[in-house]
This record gives structure tokens, sequence and C-alpha cells, in this order.
């Protein structure tokens, strides 16, 4: 708890005292904000959920309204030193982590040339198309992020990353290489598969990678690669539940913006050979924007293959969005998904039945930037 207090106040220091402090320094903010209500309306069994986020572990059950899983409130803050050295830092109160307030960024950048850039310190882990700006409810079409394809226990990283910008043509080329670890206390995405109650730690050792993006006119395209090794346990029994293993995360995203048509879609695979374990992952999301009104229908799976008898988890989401922008810096959304459970029996999740269970529930957002 002193921690958590002290890394609060740092933040608020670095990110509202300094700049008034030190007015030879350049200080720029972006302040984004989710206010989100859901409800379960219908489900396969009483205790049948629907994970709103992995990585937090917001959670809808009950059939009740619920405000918690999805709404935020974060402040990003810039500090330019000179045209070379910034820092960058993120916090983010979540209702999903009951209020409390979470360091997200804080790292250093290095303007190198007008092509490289060099940085080091927390920041989000670039496993995905989505996985820097999944914060920003604005900057998605979604109320929140389809979590067959977004649902990682994982979220940041600790370490350096390069950066290198040029042109290939007309295309614009984004290339990132990228080294770190992380580590996880009571990581909240474990006890969506084990006992609420108790206590699971995680650990990515060795993470390094690269990913590709690809820019030209309406379309854009990326490519990624992680590999890691992955540790996690209980603290109460550490003996009787430590896992270790390595991992490869293999990701392609394609973007299509062009005049009233909105294509996203994003595939993933992840292998686990050590642990004979693989998962599969994808989007397809179509959109027709008519004046300021989005509709837009989204399909999105996962699925895991063990090659052991291990019972494997494989699950569908169907969700129907009407957006709509109040203004360039906001929008409000509503979102009917349909959640459709195919897990084998003994799957294990915190309810009783060992399964999500079939389930319909109906969301509503206002999403902001200031």
């Amino acid at each position: 708890m002193k921690i958590k207090i002290l890394t609060n106040c740092i933040v608020f220091v670095f990110l509202i005292i300094f700049p008034l402090i030190s007015l030879a320094i350049e200080f720029e903010k972006l302040g984004f904000l989710t206010l989100a209500a859901g409800k379960k309306i219908s489900s396969e069994f009483n205790d049948a959920f629907v994970v709103a986020d992995y990585g937090q572990g917001g959670i809808y059950e009950n059939n009740r309204w619920n405000i918690g899983p999805d709404s935020k409130i974060g402040l990003q803050g810039i500090l330019t030193f000179n045209p070379f050295w910034s820092m960058t830092g993120q916090f983010v109160m979540r209702g999903a982590r009951d209020g409390n307030i979470n360091l997200e960024w804080l790292y250093a950048t290095y303007q190198a040339t007008n092509n490289l850039t060099l940085q080091f310190g927390l920041k989000r882990l670039p496993l995905f198309y989505y996985s820097e700006a999944q914060d920003i409810g604005v900057s998605l079409p979604w109320v929140r992020l389809p979590t067959p394809m977004y649902g990682w226990d994982v979220v940041n990283f600790r370490g350096a990353n390069l950066i290198y910008r040029s042109m290939l043509g007309k295309w614009s080329s984004i290339i990132e290489l990228f080294y770190g670890n992380e580590i996880r206390r009571d990581n909240p995405y474990l006890k969506i598969y084990n006992d609420r109650g108790t206590k699971w730690d995680e650990k990515w050792n060795h993470i390094h990678g690269a990913d590709w993006t690809l820019n030209h006119d309406w379309l854009e395209l990326r490519f990624s690669y992680v590999h890691s090794g992955m540790e996690y346990w209980d603290e109460m029994d550490k003996a009787n539940t430590y896992f270790n293993t390595k991992q490869s995360f293999y990701s392609v995203a394609t973007t299509v913006d062009y005049e009233k048509l909105l294509i996203r879609s994003e595939i993933s695979k992840t292998d686990r050979p050590t642990s004979f374990e693989h998962y599969t992952a994808y989007l397809l999301g179509v959109g027709y924007r008519v004046n300021k009104w989005l509709p837009m229908i989204t399909f999105s799976r996962f699925q895991s293959n063990y090659d052991n008898d291990s019972p494997n988890e494989r699950f569908n989401n169907l969700s129907f969005l009407l957006r709509y922008d109040l203004s360039p810096s906001s929008a409000i959304k509503a979102q009917y998904d349909i959640f459709n459970d195919k897990s084998e029996p003994g799957v294990t999740s915190y309810n009783a039945a060992g399964r999500y269970g079939d389930a319909k529930m109906f969301s509503i957002a206002y999403d902001m930037t200031f």
C-alpha cells in the first residue's frame, strides 16, 4: 500500500507540479474518459459471465447494470526537454480495478535522427494492433476491444524499443524492435481461471520481438512477432502451482478506411510448445459511416488446441455497434453482444459450471479526450 501511494505521488508530481515550476520545459497533456454501463440480459445459467477486459479483470455478471468493467479515466503527460529528449507518463483509474490508480506508462524518448527513435522505461507491450491505444475509448470503434482477440494477461513491459520510420515508395513504414521483462503481482487475469480469492503472480522474461506497420492512403497493414519466457504461481502455494514455459506470438492486422467504408481485421497465433498449448484468435469488423453515425458488425473468435488431453476453450462473440460522433474528440456508443461459449467440459473458471456460458448483453458508453 505504501509503495502504491508513493508511486501515485511521483506520478502526480511528474504530470502536474513539475511542468508548472519548470517553464523552460514544454509540457503537453492528454486526458481521456470512458463512462460505460453494461448489463447481461440473458445467459445460459445463473452464474454465466462476460469478460469485458481480461488484462484488468473486468467482468459483467449477476444480470444487473454495472458501470465498473469498462469505465476509466486517465491522464497522459509529455515533458519535452529539448529537440532530442522527452519523458512520457500515463496513469489510469479504472472501475475494473476498484478505482485504484495504476501507472501504465513511464518512459524516456531520445530522438536520434528524424527517422530513428529510442525509448526505454515502462510502456505498452505491442502484441496487437490496438495495444497502445486500448485505453483511449474514442479511438476505438467499439465500446470495448473484442475480447476473443484482445484477451491477454500481460499488457505492459519494462525495457527498451527502437523505432525506425521511412518511406518505401508511396508507403510509410514503421519498424519497431523491443526487449524487456514484466512481472504482474496479483494478476487479475489469472483470477478469471482460478478462485478469485487467490493471488497469482506472473512473469514474462526476455521479452523480445518486432512489429512492422505499412500505410498507404486508405490501407494499413501490421505484422508482429513476440517471444518470451513465461512463469506464474500462486503466492500461497507456489510449490504446487508453479508453471514455466516459452511462448511465441504472431499476428497480422489489416485496416481499411476507404471513404465511408471501415474494415478492421486481425488474426493471431500463439504457441507454447513446452506446455503443449496453441491458441488462435481473430476478428473481422465491417462498418459504414452515414454522416456522424457508424453502424458496425464484428465477429471475433478464440480457440485453444492442446497437444495433450486438456479440455479446449473456444468461444465466439458477435457484436452490433452503433456509434455517433458528437465531436472529433467525443462519441457515444451502443453495443449488443451475443457471446457463444463452445468450450469443452472441464475448462476452469471461477464460476460453478467451469465455463463462461452463452450470454447476451447490452452496453452504452460515452468516450472523450480532453
